[in-house]
Formats: C-alpha cells, structure tokens, sequence
C-alpha cells in the first residue's frame, strides 16, 4: 500500500480538499494525460483516482468519447433506479452486453437497460437527477466524485454571447453547482479535468470555491523512478544509466520517456544524450508552437573579456547552487545597456557555470483575444519542468508594454506581467528558476519591475573602456580559433578611440576582428597581424552615434541596483545625485 510520502503533493491537495468538503468544484489541468505514481506502480489519472478515493466515494465519470461510466456496477444501477432510465431493444445473452446486464439484474436493475446519453447536456442534468434523488452517495460511502474529462470541450473558454446554447446551459450547469451544489459540500465533489486551464470557461476558474490544482510534470526523481520501472519490465540496455536519462529529460512527461525507451529498444540501438536532447528540443517545441527554444550554451565565463564585477557576482551565484544555499541565488536578473555590451553572452555563460538547462523565450504574444496569457502560462508550466534553468527574456522592453500603453492591448501586458510576477515570487523554485532579462532601452520598463522583489539585481553593462576593449580583442582568436600574430592591441584600440570615439562595444569588436580575419585570409597570409585590425577599424563604421549610446548607458546607470556593479566615474554621478559625497559613495 502506498504511504503519504508515495502520493504526488497535487492529489495530497485534491485529498485534503475532499476530506475538508471546502470545494464542491476542483480543476485539475496541465499534466492530466499523464502516468500517475502510486507507490511502485504508474496509473491513468481515472485509474489513480478511482484507486485513491474508490473505497469511500460513488464515482461517475464523463467525457464526450466514451459517455457517462461508473466506478461499480452497483453505482450504475442505484443511478438507473434513481433516473428510471431503461431499454427496450434486446442484446445477445452470450456478449459482453448480455453479461453486464446480468449483473445489473442481480444488483436489482430490471433488464433490457438503455444505453447513457453522450451529450453533455443530457448527462449533467441525468446526474443532478440522481444526486436530487437522495440514492447518493449511500449507505457505506461518504461521497459522490463526479470526474468530467476534457472539460474544456464541454465549457470551453468564450464570450457568452458567442457560446451555443448547449455549452451555455452546461456553463450555468457547473456555475450553480460551484455555488448551490445538489448534495452537500461535504458528500458531493465535481473534479474537471483540462489539459490547458485557460481553455475552460474563465468564470469557472475564477469562482471562489473552485479549487484549481495543477498536476505538474513529472521530477526528477519520478522520471528516475519509471526508467527503473521501464528496465525491470523489459530488460533491455539503455545505453545511458537510470542517472543520466533522469536528469536529460526534464521538461518531458512520462508518456514522452516511454516513447523514447521503446523506440530505442525496438531499432536495437542504444540512446544518446544528443538524441535525448534532440528529443527534448522536439517535443517542446511542438507543444509550445516555438514560443521558447532550448539553447545549449557554449562559453562560460571565462570566454567574456572586461566586466569584473558582474563576473564576480556571477560567480557567486554559480557557486551558491552548487552549495546549495539558494537563499544567496537571486530570483531574476535584469541587463541593462546599450546593444552589442554582452547581455546575451552574460546570460549563456551563466547557464553553463550552472549546468542549468537554458531556455529562451521567443514570442508568446498572439493576435487572438486570450491566447497571449494561455501561451505564457504554458511557458512558464514548462519552465517549472525543466528546472533547475535559466530563462533568457530578450528585448523585455518590447515583450510588454508599460502601463501608459498597455490600454491599447486590453490589459495583456498587465496580466502576463503580473503572472510572472507571481511565478518569480514562488518559493519553491527560488535557486531552481533563474529569470534573466535583457534591455537595451530601460526606459521603457514599466515601473514596477524596477521594484525591489520583483528582479533582485538590475545590472549596467556599460560600453568597454580601453582597457576592456583591448582584453577582448585578444579573447577573440581564441573564442574563433583565428591565427593572430598581434601580442598587443593598444595601437588597435588607441585607432578604435581616436576613430570611433565611444562607439565601440564587445559585438563592435566581434565583427572587427572578423573583417580582420578576412582582410588576412584574402592576402594569403598564415595569420592576422596588426594592419589587419588597423584597417577593419577604419573600414568599420557604428551603428549608433555615441550621443545615443551615451544616453542609453545612463538610462542604465539610473536603474543600477548596486554600486559594485559601477565604474568609478558613474559612482560619482550617482553620488551627486543622491546628495552624498563622492567620498562617501
């Protein structure tokens, strides 16, 4: 028998709320079609809930398919007594029909029976009939669980004025119920069952006394648990231990892990940690339409030149989830700067020095009334799966607007804002779940997320000074593997100054050393030498004037949550502007 510890925390919730009869109405949604764990055996979520609460509850059950069943056959027929609902057209006594209707009989229902209804309208009002009836739940039962599957295709998210009349009448069916419930709280639960909570009718999940509980997609361990399962029941090699296939998949279900075992057993071949990726980067992007993309970052912090103190701070976060004090991790970061000063190349590099999986978000946004908040809950459902991962939000100025323009998109921006909000500040993914996100223009963050709480550091990364700019001109043949006969750039540097003053950033540098590398390569010599450079800095012209970027480094600076994280000469500007001392800055 399983123990308490053996029960998922979503069906501990769901139980508790059964017992306590606080919720005549709960949601269950996200990972339903799942395998569920119950102790050492993987159920459908119908069969893990008739077995957990089977023994003291009459269960009904309904989905569009395969119509109204029940737990027993003794459910059945006190629900046929209670509606009066017979047949009349006779059935083989020899077929499974026959058989059925036999035990019916000798639990007292008079045969030939009727076949249930399908129409969801028939059938939730053929079940209020017989919870009225008083036959329910019954002597030796505390309760009545009704369990209505793909919910969504029976209330399904609209406006009111654009619902037919069928799912308008079971909308009011369900509404009612939520608020005058046909038996007690206490003997009476309705569980609807929806893969994607914001398919279902919104005043459903916003009723207070419905109960929405996610069952979220399997951990670690659990995955660790069914590969174990999956190689006692078919014995074959892998090719990867239990270890590496657990922790490779994350952000996959069950059902996701099986097909991915039993492909493998059948071509007789063993998996890869590239295929398992591969596999991974598939199934997310077909059940997330592209709106994030799985990255595998390449660089650590050791490739990015210049910005000291942030890879300081960097460092110590890496090593706080390493030790496992993940009070010292932060919840979100934001990158503030002018383009092209390593934002993104900050990002990837802290995913590596992490091991975190590394996700990027693409495009939630859709054209379709409601879709918008339906993709970013489905992100970040699968940002809690694939943790431990750092989320890469690039251009987060423009993914929301602020509060003086959101009027235009009907609140969207809004509420998407504020389920992150409410995602970061879950504590039980503080150190798992690294919100990284990046601006080039900051002035146009909405004010509340330069609040404290809502993005613990919001860090400048400033255009390079000389010396930055010439450690990363010499970190480039490395990072490319270009041959480089150039033992000092201060000439390169020094032309970068006199040439392009203020106006030479790291990506700047990149695509210098490129022209470079091809000015080389098209003279036939064996590797880049100065007058190489020389001539790509001259050649080279900016993307922006250095007015521009000078105003883009303050819209930065003015965000900056810590000093450390400044140079000297904007310490003193800050320093000003607060009334100190530029002693005491």
């Amino acid at each position: 028998m399983a123990t308490t510890h053996d029960i998922p925390r979503w069906a501990q919730d769901l139980e508790a709320r059964i017992g306590a009869g606080s919720s005549p109405l709960c949601i269950l949604h996200l990972n339903v079609t799942d395998h569920i764990p119950l102790g050492d055996e993987f159920l459908s979520l119908r069969t893990f809930l008739v077995r957990r609460l089977g023994q003291r509850s009459r269960i009904l059950s309904y989905n569009r398919s395969s119509g109204l069943s029940f737990g027993d056959l003794e459910t059945e027929a006190i629900v046929r007594r209670a509606t009066g609902f017979h047949r009349d057209q006779d059935v083989s006594p020899h077929g499974p029909e026959g058989q059925r209707r036999r035990a019916l009989a000798a639990l007292g229902e008079a045969a030939p029976v009727k076949e249930w209804p399908t129409q969801p309208a028939k059938v939730l009002s053929l079940v209020e009939r017989a919870l009225h009836s008083g036959c329910l739940p019954g002597p030796g039962y505390d309760r009545v669980l009704f369990l209505l599957e793909y919910a969504e295709t029976v209330v399904p998210a609209a406006d009111i004025g654009g619902m037919n009349d069928e799912d308008r009448t079971n909308l009011v069916t369900l509404l009612r119920w939520a608020t005058e419930p046909p038996l007690p709280p206490t003997a009476l639960t309705v569980v609807l069952v929806a893969a994607n909570l914001a398919d279902l009718h919104p005043q459903l999940r916003q009723r207070s006394r419905v109960e929405v509980i996610a069952i979220p997609l399997p951990d670690q361990a659990v995955r660790h648990r069914y590969v174990e399962t999956l190689l006692q029941e078919n014995g074959f090699d892998l090719g990867l231990t239990p270890d590496q296939l657990a922790q490779a998949t994350g952000g996959l279900s069950l059902l996701h892990l099986e097909h991915l075992c039993r492909s493998a057993r059948a071509e007789a071949r063993p998996l890869t940690l590239e295929e398992v990726q591969a596999r991974k980067k598939a199934v997310l992007k077909q059940e997330l339409h592209d709106m994030i993309e799985l990255v595998e970052p390449e660089f650590g912090l050791d490739a990015i030149a210049g910005l000291g103190a942030v890879k300081r701070y960097m460092g110590e976060v890496v090593r706080a989830i390493r030790d496992g004090d993940l009070m010292m991790v932060p919840r979100g970061i934001t990158l503030l700067g002018p383009p092209g000063v390593g934002k993104t190349a900050l990002a990837h590099a802290l995913a590596k020095e992490c091991g975190f999986n590394f996700v990027k978000i693409v495009n939630p946004r859709d054209k379709w009334v409601g879709q918008s908040e339906r993709n970013f809950w489905k992100i970040l459902q699968a940002l809690r799966a694939l943790t431990p991962v750092v989320l890469l939000e690039d251009e987060a100025d423009q993914s929301e607007q602020t509060r003086d323009e959101y009027s235009g998109d009907s609140g969207v921006g809004n509420r998407i804002r504020q389920m992150r909000f409410e995602f970061t500040g879950d504590p039980t993914i503080q150190g798992k779940v690294l919100w990284v996100r990046i601006s080039n223009r900051p002035d146009r963050l909405d004010a509340a997320e330069t609040r404290s709480g809502r993005s613990s550091q919001r860090i400048p990364l400033l255009m390079p000074d000389p010396e930055e700019q010439a450690a990363i001109f010499a970190v480039m043949p490395v990072k490319h593997r270009f041959a480089c006969a150039v033992e000092s750039f201060d000439r390169v540097v020094e032309a970068c100054g006199r040439l392009h003053p203020g106006q030479i950033s790291g990506a700047d540098i990149e695509e210098i050393s490129f022209r470079a590398y091809r000015r080389a390569r098209l003279r036939g010599a064996p590797a880049m030498e100065e007058t190489d450079y020389l001539w790509a800095v001259e050649d080279f012209i900016p993307s922006q004037s250095a007015e521009a970027l000078r105003q883009q480094e303050l819209a930065a600076v003015a965000l900056c949550s810590s000093r450390q994280f400044l140079p000297e000469r904007y310490r003193s500007l800050l320093a000003d502007r607060d009334g100190r001392s530029n002693q005491g800055a």
